[in-house]
């Protein structure tokens, strides 16, 4: 390829020259020839650059330019010729334009004089129509020239035009006189000489005239208004009787009957687009106002009446409610006027002392009234509904009374604590006596779980009702407002009582119930036992805790909530398995003295390994009870939501762990090993001493020293590092602990003592805590409205779940 082409390929070359060995020892010099041909090379370029361009002879290879020149010439004639023609174009326009100038110019003055002619005519027909006292004829000329001498003002400085704008504002004037004078007339006439004028030419005549002008017209209006008021404001002057405070119902009174007067018979004289009755009301409204915040002033600091104080505010509600109607709400929604009432905001404290005295009416009724609703469906207190749609009446009083932010989150602030108060009140006069004290004697246990029910059920609505009350005033208050904090105290009254029927219900109604069960549970021979599909008192238990006409159905058909349904069995179920075990232990502990091999226990190893499996199938029974009994009840409520999984669920554990103590009593200890390793696996992995010792001694193991030093061996063997070591289930029986543990120590043999002492370390067992509860009264009722999910527990065996 030449190395004159573009394409040319260096490398190609470069290939070829040093293809033979010894185009190596000549690279030197080829080096040395290319960069000498470079700078040839670039001389060449330099001086064709700085050389002066000659013109090459191309021969016939040179392009035709002839076209190019042709077509620059052509564009430049086409150039001169627009311009050449634009010019001529403006020439002849030029006069057109001016002809149109002059048109616009004849036409605008044709107008000027064609409106100043209407102007003079409708001046000199307006001026014939006063002189004859024809204000219907006049109305409509009146209307032109007012507006005709509207736009000729920026032309009065021209002498002609100046005198008769001067003639026509001399008209209006003596017109507006003649206006007024002719109203105030009318205003002073009275019967007859009203009936003889004709309301056509006020209505259609003066008022069409008036209303050529706004500022004339609101200046009639205004002394019609004042005219038509004039004696309310002589009678009721606050500095006479007349305008006292306690004859505020007099002046509304009054006022009425001007209006009437107006209605029947100046009404007519006036166009309805006129609105002169709202706008007497509104002028009403603004001096009553007026005089009635200097009354209140003055009389609430000087001598304050809560009667007269009471009636004033009454009789202006009451009137404010007459004008709305009368108005259907426009006075409010087309006019910036305020509400007479809102004089009385300042002073509201007076009205909430007021409703005292009524809150303390209704609760002497509540107290008269019977407890029981007409209908078992909803077993709540009536007098409860009322308690609170009364404060739903002052809450919506207050809210039409106010109008004012900061005035309207004063008031409602005090209304809120007003109510707290008086709800705390309906706990401690209607609630609290209805509550029977723990142990006392009930004559008729129907009634009793009735009453009782009824109370829960009042109490949750109150605080239920309590809780969508706050929602709203917050939605009421513009500015942050700590509901909650006021109503704290009612809420946590509410709670106690709802806390302490519940309990009431399970230690007064279930639990004495169960003691002739827990009797036939101790009057068993369990020496002798022979195991059975089930024993003798779970049937009754059983009975206790299905069958319809048991107490436990009779409370939880009553209950207003689901919630309190579960919250009950949940009590119920614990009540049961706690006194359950709590029976067993009994029956298998140990007496004193301990360590003493020759003395007998109640029952042998074989006997409470008998006992356990009896009691492993009895606690079937109990299971199958339990699940009858939630799904009777979810049944009879109609739902299997997360309330009846949980509860179930908590059966299950409960029982769970109650197996799992059995078990571990029928398990032998001849082999320690084994025991051990099933006791870890039962109690996951708890290396409590305490309780391996204590459950050692349930199961009737002898005070054989060597045995337990054996068994205590393989016990430590066993324990692991990240153990538990609580008491777990027997938590809840530290004194059966704590007598066990005291019993230990105080073995008078040697040898026992060291071992107790040096090799168990044992210590008498801390008092358990006692159930952890909220910090305070309205916690727990949040609680127990939250489907008490704090108010059971839910343990597993030794605090563990398997």
């Amino acid at each position: 390829m030449s190395i004159d082409s573009p394409d040319y390929q260096v490398l190609d070359d470069l290939a070829l020259i040093l293809t033979a060995e010894k185009s190596l020892t000549d690279l030197d010099s080829l080096i040395a020839a290319t960069s000498n041909y470079k700078l040839s090379l670039e001389k060449e370029i330099l001086s064709d650059l700085e050389s002066p361009a000659e013109t090459k002879d191309l021969g016939d290879n040179a392009p035709d330019l002839s076209f190019f020149t042709d077509a620059c010439d052509s564009i430049g004639k086409t150039g001169k010729l627009a311009e050449n023609t634009q010019n001529a174009i403006s020439a002849l326009i030029k006069d057109i334009s001016y002809l149109d100038v002059a048109k616009r110019n004849l036409t605008q003055t044709m107008s000027l004089f064609e409106n100043l002619k209407m102007l003079a005519d409708s001046y000199f027909e307006c001026e014939g129509c006063l002189r004859n006292q024809d204000f219907k004829q006049m109305c409509s000329p009146y209307e032109v020239m007012s507006g005709l001498a509207r736009s000729f003002g920026a032309c009065k400085s021209e002498d002609n035009i100046g005198r008769l704008l001067a003639s026509i504002a001399r008209l209006q004037n003596d017109t507006y006189t003649e206006i007024k004078k002719r109203f105030k007339n009318l205003l002073d006439a009275k019967g007859i000489s009203v009936a003889a004028s004709d309301e056509t030419v006020y209505r259609d005549g003066i008022c069409r005239i008036l209303d050529s002008s706004e500022t004339q017209k609101r200046e009639i209006i205004d002394i019609c208004v004042s005219k038509l008021l004039q004696d309310i404001g002589e009678i009721f002057q606050i500095d006479d009787e007349a305008g006292s405070l306690e004859n505020v119902e007099r002046r509304y009174v009054y006022f009425k009957k001007v209006a009437s007067n107006f209605t029947n018979h100046y009404a007519k004289f006036f166009p309805a687009s006129w609105d002169i009755s709202m706008k007497l009301t509104a002028r009403f409204y603004a001096m009553t106002r007026s005089d009635l915040s200097q009354l209140l002033n003055r009389e609430v600091r000087e001598s304050p009446s809560l009667d007269v104080f009471m009636s004033a505010l009454q009789a202006t509600v009451e009137f404010e409610k007459y004008v709305d109607v009368k108005f259907a709400n426009r006075l409010h929604s087309e006019t910036d006027i305020e509400k007479i009432s809102a004089c009385f905001e300042p002073h509201l404290t007076l009205w909430i002392s007021h409703q005292n005295g009524l809150l303390n009416n209704k609760m002497m009724q509540y107290m008269r009234d019977d407890k029981l609703p007409p209908s078992m469906d909803s077993l709540i207190i009536p007098s409860s509904a009322d308690l609170f749609r009364t404060y739903r009446g002052l809450l919506g009083q207050v809210l039409e009374l106010i109008e004012s932010e900061s005035a309207r989150n004063k008031i409602l602030s005090e209304l809120a604590q007003f109510f707290a108060k008086w709800v705390s009140m309906y706990v401690t006069k209607i609630l609290r006596p209805l509550i029977l004290p723990p142990g006392a004697k009930i004559q008729d246990k129907q009634e009793a779980i009735i009453y009782t029910d009824l109370v829960i059920n009042t109490a949750d609505y109150c605080s239920t009702t309590i809780d969508q009350l706050i929602e709203k005033l917050h939605e009421y208050f513009t500015q942050p407002f700590d509901a909650e904090t006021v109503f704290d105290a009612p809420k946590s009254a509410l709670g106690n009582v709802i806390s302490s029927e519940l309990a009431f219900l399970l230690n007064s109604i279930v639990e004495p119930d169960l003691k002739f069960i827990w009797r036939e549970f101790t009057n068993t021979n369990w020496e002798k036992i022979t195991v059975e599909d089930y024993s003798r008192y779970m049937v009754t238990l059983k009975t206790v805790l299905v069958e319809d006409s048991s107490p436990i159905r009779k409370i939880d058909s009553h209950f207003n909530r689901d919630v309190y349904n579960w919250v009950f069995l949940d009590k119920v179920i614990n009540l049961v398995i706690d006194e359950y075990l709590r029976q067993v232990i009994d029956l298998l502990r140990p007496s004193k003295p301990f360590g003493v091999l020759t003395k007998e226990r109640s029952l042998q190893p074989i006997q409470v390994i008998n006992a356990s499996e009896q009691l492993l199938l009895d606690l079937k029974l109990l299971e199958q009870s339990f699940y009858n009994l939630i799904d009777q009840v979810s049944t009879r409520i109609n739902a299997q939501g997360a309330s009846y999984k949980r509860v179930r669920r908590h059966i299950d554990d409960r029982l769970k762990s109650f197996t799992s103590f059995l078990k571990i009593l029928v398990i032998p200890t001849d082999l320690p090993a084994t025991y051990n390793e099933n006791y870890m696996a039962l109690t996951n992995n708890n290396n409590s001493i305490v309780a391996w010792c204590f459950m050692l001694a349930l199961k009737g193991t002898p005070w054989d020293l060597a045995l337990w030093k054996t068994l205590f061996r393989s016990f430590k063997e066993s324990v692991q590092e990240d153990s538990d070591q609580g008491l777990g289930i027997l938590a809840n029986y530290d004194s059966a602990i704590n007598e066990f543990v005291d019993g230990l120590r105080t073995i008078q043999t040697p040898v026992w003592r060291r071992f107790v002492e040096e090799d168990l370390s044992l210590k008498p067992a801390p008092s358990s805590p006692p159930l952890t509860s909220p910090t305070s009264p309205t916690q727990r009722h949040n609680l127990i409205n939250n489907n008490f999910k704090q108010l059971m527990s839910n343990k597993g065996f030794f605090n563990r779940r398997s």
